[in-house]
């Protein structure tokens, strides 16, 4: 099923090929249209976490999508331009800042969530019972096997984070 044996280069197994087929499907190496606005990933990841939880620290954003700090200074700063984020510094501690989305935030949100599941919907409504089971089953797999390889973002090594805002947000310096 799967082959890792070259010594060199990249492995030639199933789950590079895969990888690569949904990375090419999807589009996802470069903006996208998405609800009628074009966006990154990153972005649409990071949407997707203030229009789930409100208001998050740069720190707690930055753990969420295991990226650094300074990735994600540079793509709240991207998504404040757009017009779809407000960074205020927050009162209890000045060195940190909390983001939350502005009404045309929230609108993007929707408008995305919108195609996202229409797209989800036809996807999932394309495959069987046991190919969903079966997605379902090997992601959280895939999931729970990069968790343990410490996969948290950053490369191959990343810090261990769970996924799901397990930090404070107020560990470390600024953000």
């Amino acid at each position: 099923m799967y082959d890792t044996t070259h010594e060199t280069g990249f492995p030639d197994d199933d789950l590079r090929r895969l990888m690569r087929l949904i990375v090419r499907a999807g589009g996802l190496l470069e903006p996208q249209e998405h609800g009628g606005l074009r966006i990154s990933l990153s972005e649409v990841f990071a949407l997707g976490e203030l229009g789930d939880s409100g208001t998050l620290s740069q720190q707690e954003l930055a753990a969420r999508l295991g990226l650094e700090k300074s990735t994600v200074s540079r793509l709240a700063g991207g998504l404040e331009r757009r017009g779809w984020l407000a960074r205020e510094r927050d009162p209890a501690n000045r060195r940190f800042y909390r983001l939350s989305l502005t009404p045309e935030g929230r609108a993007a949100v929707e408008r995305i969530g919108r195609e996202f599941r229409a797209t989800h919907a036809a996807l999932l409504g394309a495959l069987t019972p046991a190919e969903r089971e079966g997605l379902v089953l090997g992601l959280t797999g895939l999931a729970r096997a990069l968790a343990a390889l410490g996969g948290g973002g950053h490369g191959h090594g990343g810090h261990g984070n769970d996924g799901h805002g397990g930090r404070d947000g107020h560990s470390g310096h600024g953000g």
